[in-house]
């Protein structure tokens, strides 16, 4: 079975739309990711420590192909699935930008995606949209798609301290 991308907020702050796609496995991926963007974001929240150095690669192969430029990955091994993505950078004038958020709140790195991911300089004309992927956890894609769903609500809520998944999942 193949995952939907679903059309978020447009975050007005930094010009950018907003799309979610929860999947259960990595396989869930769709075949042709098209964010209506040249250029684009993906935090990916994965627990990857029993995935091969393959998986990982077929899962960000082909979001590269399809315009991401910045990676920031959150969850268990979240530092080897980045050092990954460092390795299947196509680019040698500019370079995909990558960052890793380990042992902090799933909050603190969608905070992080929302507010502070630009790419290098060569992609900043074009880019115009960011996604949310989750694998494997219902629980992490409610607090993402809260996230990304109300971008302006959500960095407010996280800014002032409120963190947990409660304050944006919908019963």
């Amino acid at each position: 079975m193949t995952a939907v991308i679903e059309k978020c907020a447009f975050d007005e702050e930094n010009e950018r739309q907003l799309f979610m796609l929860e999947l259960s496995t990595p396989e869930e991926l769709p075949a042709h990711v098209d964010l209506h963007s040249p250029n684009f974001g993906c935090v990916l929240a994965w627990n990857a420590c029993d995935t091969t150095t393959e998986e990982v690669a077929a899962l960000v192969e082909p979001l590269i192909k399809a315009g991401c430029v910045y990676f920031s990955c959150w969850g268990p091994d979240c530092e080897r699935v980045h050092d990954i993505i460092d390795e299947c950078d196509p680019y040698t004038e500019s370079v995909i930008m990558t960052t890793w958020h380990e042992k902090v709140p799933i909050e603190e790195a969608l905070w992080y995606f929302l507010n502070c991911t630009w790419p290098d300089d060569e992609f900043r004309d074009s880019f115009r949209a960011s996604i949310a992927i989750t694998v494997g956890s219902r629980e992490w894609a409610a607090t993402a798609r809260g996230a990304v769903n109300d971008p302006k609500t959500f960095t407010q809520a996280v800014s002032d301290g409120e963190t947990g998944h409660k304050l944006f999942a919908k019963p």
